[in-house]
């Protein structure tokens, strides 16, 4: 695969699990990566992907802020210009005593902070992403939905499931939107992924949880990167508007 060493790649929630072996990924094969989070590690776990070829830059972004997303590119300064990939991969689940509250209990603020950060964040960071890559005619926009945006899963609750579901089905119509310009816009969808959210429930139920994927074990971080550096590559360049499931089996479509 050709570097991309003039190229930036936005990733926001970035500091661990997905988002930051999403980074890692994209530093390796040649990108200049800007992880976003509204977490401060962050900036340690930028720290550690600049040892590899100074790559990687932290921005702190909190995604419940309207007035911080719309300073993005501000914030990431000059070499917003050279936008080419975008990942939004930041969301949030709600767990209570390591369970999902019930449909009926969810209760309106909670709903609401969901569909704020998992949803109306990732619409207004494509919208702003979406001006350098439209104006350089190409770039790769990748959206980290859930298995749970595509099937009955016993653990997230419904807000969760409900913003998933919504970005898969915003991406099938702006990929149609801007597909002459080169702009490519899909999904990935991981099933149950070690991460520091799955591991809100415990371990007694990830095991038990393994033992229905067919292929034995939760998934990893780096299951996931491996898909996105497909999908950025020219390999991917007639792909767009799908969703790729990353489950082990356990979700078929």
């Amino acid at each position: 695969m050709t570097l991309q060493r003039n190229k930036l790649a936005l990733v926001t929630g970035a500091a661990q699990g997905i988002g930051f072996a999403i980074s890692e990924r994209l530093v390796d094969i040649g990108y200049s990566v800007a992880m976003l989070d509204h977490h401060p590690s962050v900036i340690e776990s930028a720290k550690l992907l600049a040892r590899k070829n100074d790559a990687a830059k932290a921005y702190l972004l909190d995604l419940s802020d309207l007035q911080s997303i719309r300073s993005l590119e501000s914030l990431i300064g000059e070499s917003f210009k050279d936008l080419s990939v975008l990942v939004n991969n930041a969301g949030i689940s709600p767990k209570h005593q390591g369970k999902k509250r019930l449909f009926v209990d969810i209760p309106l603020d909670e709903w609401q902070r969901v569909i704020d950060i998992n949803l109306t964040a990732n619409f207004l960071i494509t919208q702003i992403c979406l001006v350098p890559m439209m104006k350089n005619k190409q770039g790769r926009v990748i959206n980290i939905t859930s298995q749970a945006a595509r099937t009955r899963t016993p653990i997230p609750g419904a807000h969760y499931a409900a913003s998933k579901a919504a970005i898969a089905g915003y991406t099938r119509i702006l990929a149609g939107e801007i597909a002459s310009l080169d702009i490519t816009v899909n999904c990935i969808a991981p099933g149950r992924i070690e991460s520091k959210m799955t591991q809100e429930v415990g371990d007694s139920v990830n095991t038990e949880l393994a033992k229905s994927i067919p292929m034995g074990r939760l998934g990893k971080p780096q299951d996931v990167a491996g898909v996105v550096e497909f999908l950025v590559s020219d390999n991917a360049s007639y792909l767009t508007g799908v969703t790729i499931d990353v489950n082990g089996g356990n979700f078929m479509a």
